[in-house]
């Protein structure tokens, strides 16, 4: 009879065995990478295909891999760092499966890799980041970060480059973004549009709080304290509106954002954050933007600055107010007839205009408020 050979036994992972506690790691593209983050999980591309996930379990191998299925790559590569005892699915350690018809040199390396048999739970990654790239070699980051401040890194170096112009291509990234990122957690979202706030990089705070604005769950959970982190500074006139229509607005609307911190910024020395007061407001009152109307809260914020006179705050107050008349115009004419003596002479006329014709100043060419749709 013949001998048939009994096949050599896998080397498998599970959380008690205390001799593979150190990191393992992936690499991936970066639109391999937005595209594969799910709710609790990244799916990488080839997972389907190959049924496993592909790992490497040292840094000179990832990099020798780097080298060999990466090095032509025309985007960021990432590098995610994961920790074996937070992975929710079975890890062996095996004989290596390159991809057919790819370089092999990075099999020298290793007799075993780490391959992970289902998706990557997202509380495994303990961070990532990009490898530098430089002609078809590769080294190692200096350091990890958390996955959403990672990403919104690659994504603030393109925006800082000459890659992109203008409002319109800033917009076109927003759109391939928010594809990629649609099943992503909100959280994910909230915390990489923050960074990429903070990072100052052109373009920035729009790209961001759009970001936020149109994904599908992470206002759900927005809270006042994500709120004032994706203000960051607010150094413009354009700063404030953004954040005030897409962030603060929605979470004012939602009740995410208590109407005692609007009133708060009302009080501010800060004329943008006074600005803020009012223009989150708007969501409140413009259908495109969720609003159904809500005189109480938007006349207590106008209220509170009648008075201002500082011409940043006395548009907001007009564009308010303005708002407001589209869905609840007796309310207005109320509000203004009792403060007229208080009110800049800017607002009684944009507001009696529109009360009266529909436009804030009849005879002009309409203009078009910034505050965008829902």
């Amino acid at each position: 009879m013949r001998r048939v050979r009994a096949p050599a036994p896998r080397v498998q992972y599970t959380p008690r065995v205390r001799h593979r506690r150190r990191a393992i790691f992936h690499l991936a593209t970066e639109s391999e990478l937005q595209s594969g983050i799910g709710p609790a999980h990244y799916r990488p591309a080839r997972l389907a295909e190959d049924g496993f996930v592909h790992c490497c379990g040292d840094v000179s191998t990832a990099l020798a891999v780097a080298r060999d299925y990466f090095g032509a790559a025309a985007e960021p590569v990432f590098a995610l760092e994961l920790e074996p005892a937070r992975l929710d699915a079975e890890l062996v350690f095996e004989s290596p499966a390159p991809l057919p018809g790819m370089p092999a040199s990075h099999l020298a390396q290793a007799s075993a890799f780490p391959h992970v048999y289902g998706a990557i739970a997202l509380r495994a990654i303990s961070g990532a980041a990009r490898l530098e790239h430089k002609g078809s070699d590769f080294s190692w980051p200096d350091r990890f970060a958390p996955l959403a401040e990672s990403l919104a890194d690659s994504i603030g170096a393109r925006l800082g480059s000459s890659e992109l112009h203008g409002l319109a291509a800033l917009r076109q990234l927003r759109r391939v973004l928010s594809r990629r990122l649609r099943a992503a957690p909100g959280r994910l979202v909230i915390e990489l549009a923050a960074a990429l706030i903070d990072s100052g990089a052109p373009g920035a705070r729009v790209l961001a709080s759009e970001l936020v604005l149109h994904h599908p769950t992470a206002l759900d959970g927005i809270s006042r304290r994500d709120v004032r982190g994706l203000a960051g500074v607010l150094a413009s006139w354009s700063d404030v509106d953004v954040f005030a229509c897409m962030i603060a607005g929605q979470a004012l609307r939602r009740g995410a954002l208590p109407e005692a911190d609007v009133l708060r910024w009302a009080r501010s020395r800060d004329r943008f954050w006074r600005r803020a007061a009012l223009v989150a407001t708007v969501p409140l009152n413009v259908r495109a933007q969720g609003g159904s109307g809500d005189a109480r809260r938007t006349l207590r914020v106008c209220s509170a600055l009648a008075g201002d006179r500082d011409d940043t705050v006395v548009k907001a107050l007009s564009w308010a107010l303005r708002a407001l008349a589209e869905r609840d115009a007796p309310a207005v004419r109320r509000f203004v007839a009792s403060k007229r003596a208080r009110l800049a002479p800017r607002v009684l006329r944009e507001v009696r205009n529109k009360l009266r014709t529909g436009l804030k100043n009849p005879g002009r060419r309409a203009e078009v408020e910034p505050c965008p749709s829902r």
